[in-house]
This record gives C-alpha cells, structure tokens and sequence, in this order.
C-alpha cells in the first residue's frame, strides 16, 4: 500500500496542483528579473525543510508526525496540530475555488461555480473516504496522463515564445528574501510526507528526484507565461499559466486550444490534492481524540464540506486571492515549526542516535 514510487508521484503531484494556478504569480510578485533566482532559494529552503522532517521522523520509524507529538503529550498535539488541521481546511476550500474558476473558464462557462465545486467535492471526498492505498494506487495513472498532458501544452507553447521577455537574466539582488510574498511560498508546500511513518517513506535520494521534479516543473510554469507574454503583462493575470495555454491556436488538431488540455490536467490535479489533504485531516482528528478507524470517514464529510461552504462565500477573485494568501502565510509557519518540532524532540528523545534499520 505504501509504495515509494507512489508517495513520491503523490508528493509531486500535490505540488504540480498547487504549482500550475497560484505560483507563477507570486513569483512574478517578488521580482521583475532572474526570476530562476527566487524558485531555486524557494526550492533550496523547501528542501532543507523537507530533510528536516525526514530527519526527525527517521528517530521514530514507525512512526508518522501525528504519533510523534502524541509522545510529547496530547495537549502539545492539539496545540500543533488542531491548527494546521483548521489551516489545511482553508486550503482546501481556496483550492476547490481556484481549480473551479479556471474548470468554468475553459469548459462550463455557463455553469454556476458552485456546480462545478460539488463535482469536485464529491470525487476528492470519496477517493480520501478510500484512504492512502486508493490515493496512492490512483497516483499512478492521474500522473501519467497528467503529465502527458503537460507536457503537451509545454511544447505546443513553444511557437509563441520570444525568448528577449526573460532578460535581464539576473535577479538585480536578495530583497525578495524578506518579502511576505516569499513567506506565502512555503505556504503553498505540503507535509504529506510527515504522515508517512520513516521505514515506509522516501529514501534520501527518492526525496531528492521528486523535489528536484517539482522545481522544474515550477521553473517551467513561471517561464512559459513569461516567454510569451513579457514581464508587465503577465503581472496583470490572476492564473497566468491559463493564459498562456489560452494563447495557442492549434487549428490543425482535434481541439484548436490546449486550454482543454490545461483544464482536464487541473481535474487530476484537485482531485488528488484535495483528497490528500482529507485524508490528512482526518489522520489528525482521528489519532488526537483515538477515535475508531470507521469514525474517520464522518470527519471527512465534516471537514470537506466546511470547505465547499468557506469557498462559496468568497465572492470574487480578488478576495480569493487575499484569503489563499493569508492560509498561505499560516500555513507556511506552520510547516516550519512542525518540522523543527519533530527534529529537536528526536535529538533529545533519541538521545541523538538513529533508531532505525539501514535500509
């Protein structure tokens, strides 16, 4: 069930689902050059985060980060962890908003956006009902044809590049370093990989090729806009990836966009995304009040349609964004204190020593 081929595709397509619709726009946000500059320090710090959790759960194997903190004690559990549920909950509403804005835009003008966030309400709330084995087993195939998909958009992208809109090539300095926006970056990761006990999880070198996946693909996502459409333009989108695909003209195939392409990638991006963080949630709600496996599937319903409610009463895009970019912010605070959390306790409840099995 826990294949590390599978919790690595999970790894990176949760980031691909964050990445395609928020993340080139913060990027163009922080800075108007060198624009690789700000993705590879944001990716350096995501990395040495991410190792840090590994390096705290490695004292704990069969453990994941919930247990963990159960050992420190239930009310320092609560503490950390009832709010990063309530967080996750916000993300998930933002992201049922996002990918449901640009799904209408390409497909179903016509169709009310509460519409469109039922359908993918109903399918990530049952693929996360159906717990890890059916996520990751699913990972898979959404991966493939995701990709695949991709990949195409990337290529056909090619013909309306003009290479000039990406210099200057160097970012002029560090000032983005300081700059909330870059704060609101680590917000957009995920520690999936915390709620995955160390003998199960990722080895050091599987960590590294799925992080260093992620990156170029982020790479990919802020560049495309920014060859087609130049830097003050693509300041001016909300999804800037959607407006590059939209930008194409393929007449001489079957559809004459690739925006269908962008949306039906945006569909397996979601549902895998939001079936994750589910799944994460009721891992936390489930394990701190030591409630019995057959409850979890009620929190999940409780919590996802939070979620469709919290979305739906966000009435424009420009309130959308300020909400993702303040559960962002929380969240990426999170995801730094958890980390460290985990660490430390390991040096001193491990007396410094792995305990754990060489793989």
């Amino acid at each position: 069930m826990t294949s590390r081929l599978q919790i690595g595709l999970v790894f990176i397509i949760m980031h691909m689902g964050f990445g395609y619709l928020q993340y080139p726009s913060l990027i163009y946000k922080l800075t108007k050059s060198g624009h690789w500059g700000v993705v590879l320090s944001y990716g350096l710090l995501q990395l040495i985060l991410i190792m840090i959790c590994k390096k705290g759960l490695d004292y704990f194997p069969q453990k994941d980060m919930i247990d963990i903190f159960l050992k420190m004690g239930r009310w320092v559990a609560f503490i950390f962890l009832i709010p990063y549920a309530l967080n996750l909950t916000a993300l998930i509403a933002m992201s049922f908003r996002h990918h449901a804005e640009v799904i209408a835009s390409i497909f179903l003008i016509r169709t009310p956006i509460w519409a469109i966030m039922i359908l993918l309400l109903v399918i990530s709330t049952y693929t996360a009902i159906k717990g890890l084995g059916t996520i990751l087993r699913s990972s898979v195939f959404i991966f493939l044809i995701v990709n695949i998909m991709v990949a195409f958009v990337i290529i056909t992208s090619f013909v309306n590049f003009d290479f000039k809109n990406a210099f200057p090539i160097l970012p002029p300095s560090l000032d983005f370093v300081p700059n909330i926006n870059f704060l609101y970056l680590l917000g957009f990761s995920s520690l999936f990989l915390g709620f995955v006990p160390s003998r199960t999880n990722l080895t050091t070198g599987q960590l590294f090729g799925a992080w260093a996946y992620v990156i170029c693909f982020y790479l990919t996502v802020v560049y495309i806009p920014l060859f087609i459409f130049g830097q003050e333009t693509v300041d001016t989108f909300f999804f800037p990836a959607k407006e590059a695909a939209d930008s194409v003209d393929m007449n001489w195939f079957v559809f004459n966009q690739q925006t269908m392409f962008f949306g039906m990638s945006m569909v397996g991006f979601t549902i895998i995304l939001n079936a994750v963080l589910l799944w994460m949630i009721s891992q936390i709600i489930q394990k701190l009040f030591n409630w019995q496996k057959k409850k979890a599937s009620y929190w999940i319903y409780v919590f996802s349609l939070t979620a469709f409610l919290l979305a739906i009463s966000i009435p424009n895009l420009d309130l959308i964004e300020k909400f993702a970019l303040w559960s962002a912010g929380a969240n990426a605070l999170l995801i730094v204190i958890l980390p460290f959390t985990i660490f430390i306790y390991g040096v001193f409840a491990g007396g410094g020593r792995l305990d754990h099995e060489k793989k």
